[in-house]
């Protein structure tokens, strides 16, 4: 498992989008799944963390858009998390893998990368504490 750390106030949007790209927003009548994986808050920082399977591929639904996913890439730009450059190669990866089972993490742009973080680099920031009693 893989941990992409992200601000806590797009983490559910971003995570609702990856959902999308599987189920589309028109299609979800009855469906209850609302997010693509787990997310953690870290305890003392309250900054968050999506976990993303690393050996894990979905399917790329084959009416996605990609439209809640292209507003948070909006956003990041803005933000300037992440270039246009970059959001325009996630946006044509999205486009060229309708159909195709793929891996969330191959849409992580490279310059994450020192934001995607291992189960032992999560343990050793304090994520995941002893629970009461360990």
């Amino acid at each position: 498992m893989l941990y992409m750390l992200c601000s806590p106030a797009v983490a559910d949007d971003l995570n609702r989008s990856f959902m999308r790209l599987m189920r589309p927003a028109h299609l979800r009548v009855g469906y209850t799944t609302d997010f693509y994986t787990t997310k953690h808050i870290h305890p003392e920082t309250g900054y968050a963390a999506l976990a993303m399977p690393e050996e894990e591929t979905v399917p790329i639904h084959l009416e996605a858009d990609g439209a809640e996913l292209d507003y948070m890439l909006n956003i990041f730009v803005q933000d300037e998390a992440l270039t246009q450059e970059e959001a325009d190669v996630i946006r044509q990866q999205v486009i060229d893998s309708v159909g195709q089972q793929v891996s969330i993490l191959d849409f992580v742009p490279p310059s994450w990368s020192a934001y995607v973080l291992t189960q032992e680099q999560m343990d050793a920031d304090g994520w995941f504490p002893p629970a009461e009693g360990e």
